[in-house]
């Protein structure tokens, strides 16, 4: 099930936030060994997770989290203008319509959906696609390690490389900008078979 949540509700929902911040942990520092800020040694937290933030959640039956993804508006302070500034200095995005995803993290889904990909995965793409369709996002940019490439390719999601960084320190990370459009979600919902009736009763709930 797609769920959509905004940073301003961490304190009604503090079960879910928790649960995202573990995961994130689990997945940039425990797995990807990110440095990145961890609060009391379990919770990837850091200052862009704001009271104006949105989270595209992909929930299990039971109700428990399966992965999420972090949005932020291009106008706000946000990833790409903040620590990988330095990684693409030339390219600097600043649009009411346009914004910026980051920390995919789905760490142990194991339900399939045709294309190959875990069910929470497919969600999360698609609702993304659904977020910005119902507020007016006519665009999504990214910043991601070079194999996530694969993730949107097999979910349907047709992205447009802007900028390229290798390093040592970094391996190889793509700066990539997305179109949100209903052309973009029934490419999706082909790519990952998820229903139309479905998804879309789901994300509205």
């Amino acid at each position: 099930m797609i769920t959509i949540v905004y940073g301003y509700e961490r304190e009604e929902r503090p079960e879910l936030f928790a649960e995202m911040f573990r995961q994130r942990k689990q997945v940039f520092v425990d797995q990807k060994k990110w440095d990145v800020k961890v609060v009391d040694g379990q919770f990837e937290i850091d200052e862009y997770d704001r009271d104006d933030t949105v989270y595209v959640c992909s929930m299990r039956p039971d109700g428990t989290l399966a992965g999420s993804i972090r949005l932020l508006n291009t106008l706000t302070d946000h990833m790409a203008s903040g620590p990988f500034q330095k990684l693409f200095p030339e390219l600097t995005i600043r649009s009411p319509t346009i914004w910026e995803a980051t920390r995919f993290a789905v760490p142990d889904d194991t339900r399939m959906q045709p294309n190959g990909l875990s069910r929470a995965a497919c969600e999360i793409m698609l609702g993304t696609c659904l977020f910005g369709l119902d507020h007016g996002v006519s665009q999504i940019v990214a910043i991601y390690e070079a194999p996530m490439a694969r993730v949107y390719r097999k979910c349907g999601v047709r992205h447009y490389v802007l900028g390229r960084h290798r390093s040592p320190e970094h391996g190889a990370i793509h700066f990539a900008l997305g179109e949100v459009s209903r052309e973009t979600e029934a490419s999706i919902r082909q790519a990952t078979g998820l229903m139309l009736l479905e998804a879309v009763a789901e994300a509205a709930e």
